[in-house]
């Protein structure tokens, strides 16, 4: 007859690797609830197809094709959205992948071009969009919807960025997303903490529970801000939440972009640069902490 022992241990050890939901409270589940009815329809799945060029030693490589789906965040009633630059821009990793490597053939990668860019409603309406504004220093990406003349679009449930909340180490908030197309994208909500807070060169939270492109809120509704991957040299390193402050600056640039001069020519199979190559916010200061997460 084998020892049992080892099975045990491996079991037991598997059980250790596994993390554990932390006890909530009556009233925190009570908040959460609430807050996932009040702000569930603000966050869409932003869906495009990415297409990358690569060429190696001045060989052109087939295009590289990927459909995307990631959490956004609806911050205007026009229907401007956020969400994570990196999550449906390969190029940032493919060139991080390159610099890895140390050597090897030139590699020039083109920028990222998009087709079938939609945001996908809560109640799983299609709406054509646009990348309008890019910040490659944030890792935060904004997409508006395109006017239809003839089925004007309504107001969208949208996120207040001016109805901000700060918070302190341990303070406990809430973040709402949504799950994937296998899990029909029914809302979620998690409480998490603030676990530590890197003050400058700006404000950046780091949470104890987080996933990108989603908001963050505090127990009575107001927005902590928004999540993105921190990166370090091209490569994410941990999720951050950004100041509701921050995301509201862009969101003011993003918002001047008129999405109909970004929509790809009628008649072409090929995007012009205005839409493949949206609007970069001015350059800034990394964001880099003094020491990582």
């Amino acid at each position: 007859m084998k020892h049992p022992l080892p099975l045990l241990a491996l079991v037991l050890t598997t059980a250790a690797l596994v993390p554990r939901a932390a006890a909530i409270s009556d009233a925190e589940a009570a908040t959460g609830r609430t807050l996932v009815k009040q702000y569930a329809d603000t966050i869409v799945s932003v869906e495009v197809v990415a297409t990358l060029k690569i060429t190696v030693a001045d060989h052109a490589q087939p295009p590289r094709e990927t459909k995307i789906e990631e959490n956004g965040t609806v911050i205007m009633a026009s229907g401007l959205t956020v969400t994570t630059l990196s999550a449906i821009d390969p190029k940032g990793q493919m060139e991080a992948m390159v610099a890895a490597r140390g050597g090897g053939p030139k590699v020039d990668i083109g920028e990222t071009e998009y087709k079938d860019v939609k945001l996908r409603l809560a109640n799983n309406t299609e709406i054509p969009a646009v990348i309008v504004l890019k910040d490659p220093d944030l890792n935060l990406v904004f997409l508006a919807p395109l006017p239809d003349a003839t089925t004007p679009l309504k107001p969208f449930p949208f996120v207040s960025l001016d109805k901000a909340s700060t918070g302190e180490i341990l303070s406990t908030f809430f973040l709402v997303q949504r799950a994937g197309k296998s899990f029909q994208r029914v809302p979620i909500v998690r409480p998490t903490s603030i676990v530590g807070i890197v003050e400058k060169p700006r404000k950046l939270y780091l949470m104890s529970e987080l996933s990108p492109g989603i908001p963050v809120f505090d127990a009575a509704g107001a927005v902590l801000g928004i999540s993105t991957p921190y990166l370090e040299n091209g490569r994410p390193i941990r999720d951050i939440v950004l100041t509701a402050s921050d995301v509201a600056e862009l969101a003011t640039q993003a918002a001047a972009i008129k999405p109909e001069d970004k929509q790809p020519a009628p008649d072409s199979d090929t995007p012009p640069p205005a839409a493949t190559t949206p609007d970069e916010a001015p350059a800034k200061p990394a964001a880099a902490p003094a020491a990582k997460p």
